[in-house]
């Protein structure tokens, strides 16, 4: 009898990408907090895991640098993208939103108080692709 476990929907969204592109290799970033500079992650996150260790999902390289956050620099271009000198307030006031979308995120992040300061984050980036589970 097949086993299926229970998946997240960012699990699904990851597996679903896999399926779609099967027999290609899918690539994927995402950032973690720093909480040691010189220690980075030498394990993939918990929802990244489950589906490897399901055999859903194969890893096949994986990067990890320090940078500052492209999901805050990305989100702050997109909100200023209309505004032809973005100002310190709209700095101010897109912090504040950005910080109060991440409610039930497992790590918060919380970008500088100085115009345009992002924070220095793990960023990893994982190549991968689906598997046929036995």
């Amino acid at each position: 009898m097949i086993s299926i476990p229970s998946l997240t929907q960012t699990q699904l969204a990851l597996l679903r990408a896999a399926k779609k592109y099967s027999g290609k290799t899918v690539r994927l970033c995402y950032e973690t907090p720093i909480t040691n500079p010189r220690k980075p992650p030498i394990k993939h996150p918990p929802f990244i895991q489950k589906l490897v260790d399901f055999d859903l999902i194969e890893v096949e390289s994986r990067q990890v640098l320090s940078g500052p956050s492209l999901l805050e620099k990305d989100s702050w271009y997109e909100y200023c993208a209309d505004l032809k000198l973005p100002s310190i307030r709209a700095w101010e006031l897109w912090r504040e939103e950005f910080i109060a979308r991440q409610k039930e995120a497992p790590h918060v992040l919380i970008p500088g108080e100085g115009f345009e300061e992002f924070t220095d984050v793990w960023i990893q980036e994982i190549n991968f692709h689906a598997t046929q589970p036995q």
